[in-house]
This record gives C-alpha cells, structure tokens and sequence, in this order.
C-alpha cells in the first residue's frame, strides 16, 4: 500500500516540492553526522584489523576472541547508553550533550591511538562509545523535528546518504593513514570530530528548548529530577508492547548485519584473492591512489567501502521510490536482500565477486536501514522524539552486542586462516605442535608454502585452505540468523495488518 506524501489539500508532493520543504536546521544537523560519521568509520573499517594483526605489522595483535569480547563492550555502551541519554537530552537540552558528547570522543579517538595494549585501548573504546551514545540521540531527535509525514521518506534517505558520505569518506582517510602509521587513524578521527564544534555553536538549532516551551505554556511540564525521568523513559517503552517486539526482531537482523562491518574486512584480509581486481582498478579504471595492501590485494577497508559509496549514489533515488510504500513492507524487502547478500559474498573468494555481492547488500541496506529509523520517527510521540530515537538503538544493543562475541567464537573456531594454517601443518603435513604454535602470524603461510610441493606463494596456499576447512561456513551461519528474522517481520507485519482490520471493526 502507498505510503501518502501529500499536502493538507490532498496532492502529492513531487521531489522537487519535497526538497523545499526541508528547513536549514534538517542540513546543519545531517552535516553534523556526516562529519562524526567521517571519524567513526574511519576507525571502525580498520580497527579490526588493527586488533589481530601482527605485532611485526603494527598490530595489538590480540586473538578474535578479545577482539568479539571489545566490540561487545563497545556495542553494550554505544547503543543502551541513547536509552538513558535520549531522555536527558529532551530533559536538559541538545547543545549541551553535543559539547559534552565530542569533548568524550576526542579524549577516546586520542586515547586509542596511543594505546599499545588491551587496557589502555579498551578504555578508548569505552570513551568512544560512549560519546557516540551521547551524540546520537540530539542529532536524531533534531531530524525527527524537522521531517513531516510529508517528506520523512525522503528526509530520512538524505540522513542516511550523508551518513554514508562520511562512512565512505572515512575508511579512504584511514586507509592512507595506516600507510604512515595505524597511530595516525586515530587521532585523525579526533580532528574530525573537533570540527563538529562549529556548526553547533553557530548554526544549530537546539529543539528540545523549544518543546519544553511549547509544553510550559501549556502547563504541561512537569520538572522532574534525573531518577525521575529515567524512570518515566523506562516506562515508556515497557507499556509500549508493539514497540518493543519489533525491536527484538530487528535485534536479530542486526546481529547478521553488523557482520560485515566488524568481522568481514579480517575474512577479506585473510581468504580473498582481489589481485585481478586491483589490476582493472589500477590499469584500466586509472585508480592508482589504491594501492596494494600488504598482501598484495586491494585494501579490505575500500572493498567494504563499496557499501557506503553505492548508498552515497544511489540512496536518495532509493529513497523516493520506498517512499511509495508502507515503511514495513520495505523493511522486509531491504532484509531479506542484505541477508542473501552476506550469504553470496562470504562464499567467494574471488574479489569481483565480493565486491559484487558488496554491491547487493547495500541495495538491501538502503531499502531497509532508513526505513526502520523513519517507522520510528514517525510513531514516536512529539514531546518525546529523541526519547523514541534513543530506543531505536536497543537493536543494536542486542544485535551488535551479541554479533562481537559470536564472531569472535565462530571466526576463531572455523574461519581464522592462521588457526586453520597451524592445523593444516599440524595434521596434513605432520609438523611438531611445537614448532607450529611458536611461528609468528607472519610465518604461517610462508611455512606451508615451503614444505608443500606444488604451492609456490601464500595464494595457493589459502585456496588449499578454502577448500579443506571451508571457512565460508560462518556466513551461511549468520545468513540463517537474518532470514529467520525476516520472517519474523513478516509474520509481525502481518498480525499488525490483522490487528488493524479488527480495530477498524470495532470502532
């Protein structure tokens, strides 16, 4: 069923009539998410690479146990900590938890790149995660003050271009970064974070002000203490039954998707062959500022940056024709493609393959991801917009959470080349356990290319792997998990409908 994108005297609006409707408030605040974004990404495209890689390469070389077991906390803090801060930004104001959330994450991003081991890293991560949890809710409740049933569609998928904009824009940075030294990535990502001070001192629009005007004329402010208004946000989203089990299903569908994002770029790393890639990149395309990674393959950083470059082209045309549907029905569509997505990239090896199937997944990411923000936006109460919005993170609580500690346990038990390297030496080519745990990361492929005839560099030698230990096998995993979830939506879309019908009935 269309979705009515229409003025109070029943026509539609055109695109062109939608993009006037959009205050200078709605462009200050996407500009300021699109520069977070920049910093964000730029860390979060490598900072898994960064966690296992060799010491000998710059690396904190710690196993993906640890790394799941960072990104659990991290994830834990990032996205329940909205829950809390969404309802003391309406409460205290936007300005004030903008300062506060960037003034926390310059101090992380600084922290991170000085770090040398787990403690110290890890305490970066925690600030870092908590002044994006800060940051989150003002900017969202901003944009769902300046949308409209009218362009929200729209609104939403230029949100979700810009986000993009930055999320591409910051894994090249990073990428050229980590050239001169991983330290660099980092602070790189404080400087850009930096920049957001000077559209909020003097261009942003604090809304939440406005509301508790609006509501003190009315006499309907009640001013309540932190306890207090924690309480009342609990409450909130408790009573609200429907609410909260679409939020657990899309728990699940974020614990799949996050996979790409946190765990994809090492299984790129270690099992894809994009050699033939980089040469029509380089040679035919005239890309030369990518340059070989380590390996000799396109950096891992920019092939997932294919998912963030195609929402950037493509996502306000996306936009426009979701717009003509139920927000639902396009978030079940847009899961069920990203799920398939994942599932066809992580079974090849070849890199035009993955790029293609890279390619896939953010058409299903486009489709989905804005709509979920938008079905959100548009049920939450007006008094209680960035409280609402905060809760859209609980998700990702849940998903992304749950997604560190199991592709940490599942990556390390069926997908780690070098774990899978140090086996195959031990029970195909019969060497000492001992000689085989005391090699180096760096010494594993070059071991089983010596003493294997026939296998003359470290590409035939992972292609021997792929084939005995499958390591594709965590994808079809994690694909099962998303397209149980997409059932699940369905299945709620449906008893929504049915819900809908029998209300109309008895009114």
């Amino acid at each position: 069923m269309a979705q009515e994108n229409v003025t109070a005297t029943g026509k539609k609006l055109t695109f062109k009539e939608q993009l006037k409707t959009f205050s200078r408030y709605f462009w200050v605040a996407n500009v300021m998410e699109m520069f977070e974004r920049l910093a964000f990404y730029g860390v979060r495209a490598v900072v898994g690479l960064y966690i296992v890689d060799a010491a000998a390469r710059g690396g904190l070389e710690l196993p993906h146990t640890t790394r799941g077991f960072i990104f659990f906390i991290w994830a834990l803090i990032q996205t329940l900590l909205p829950m809390f801060t969404g309802g003391f930004s309406d409460r205290y104001g936007y300005k004030k938890s903008l300062y506060i959330a960037f003034t926390i994450n310059i101090a992380g991003y600084s922290l991170m790149g000085m770090a040398h081991g787990f403690g110290l890293f890890l305490t970066g991560v925690i600030l870092v995660a908590t002044g994006t949890a800060i940051f989150k809710p003002p900017v969202q409740g901003t944009l769902a003050h300046t949308v409209t049933e009218q362009n929200s569609s729209l609104g939403w998928g230029f949100f979700y271009q810009l986000v993009n904009i930055g999320g591409f824009l910051g894994p090249f940075v990073a990428g050229q970064m980590r050239i001169i030294n991983w330290e660099y990535v980092f602070f790189a990502s404080a400087l850009f974070t930096a920049l957001n001070f000077i559209p909020t001192i003097f261009l942003f629009k604090d809304f939440s002000q406005e509301v508790r005007e609006e509501k003190r004329q009315a006499g309907k402010l009640t001013d309540k203490g932190p306890f207090a208004t924690f309480a009342d946000s609990m409450l909130t989203l408790v009573k609200d039954r429907k609410f909260m089990i679409f939020l657990l299903i899309f728990s699940g569908f974020w614990l799949m998707f996050m996979q790409l994002f946190d765990t994809f770029p090492i299984f790129i790393q270690e099992w894809v062959d994009s050699r033939g890639l980089l040469h029509f990149l380089q040679h035919t395309l005239g890309l030369g500022f990518i340059n070989a990674d380590e390996f000799g393959n396109v950096p891992p950083e920019y092939m997932v940056d294919i998912d963030a470059g195609t929402i950037v082209l493509l996502m306000p045309l996306i936009g426009y024709i979701t717009g003509k549907f139920k927000p639902i029905v396009m978030m079940v569509v847009g899961m069920l493609i990203s799920t398939m997505a994942l599932v066809f990239t992580g079974i090849n090896s070849a890199g035009g393959l993955v790029v293609f199937g890279i390619f896939l997944f953010a058409i299903g990411e486009m489709i989905c991801s804005p709509k979920f923000s938008e079905y959100i936006g548009l049920m939450a109460p007006p008094e209680k917009k960035a409280l609402y919005m905060g809760y859209s993170n609980l998700p990702f609580a849940i998903g992304w959470s749950l997604a560190g500690l199991m592709s940490g346990i599942t990556y390390a038990d069926y997908s780690d080349k070098y774990m899978l390297g140090r086996r195959y030496m031990i029970q195909e080519l019969g060497l000492d356990k001992a000689f085989v745990h005391g090699l180096d990361r760096t010494e594993v492929m070059p071991t089983i290319v010596k003493n294997v005839v026939g296998i003359n560099d470290p590409f035939q030698a992972t292609k021997v792997l792929w084939d005995q230990y499958n390591p594709w096998i965590t994808w079809v995993f994690f694909g099962a998990v998303g397209l149980a979830m997409t059932i699940g939506m369905l299945i709620y879309h449906f008893w929504l409908e049915a819900d809908n019908r029998r209300r109309a009935r008895e009114s």
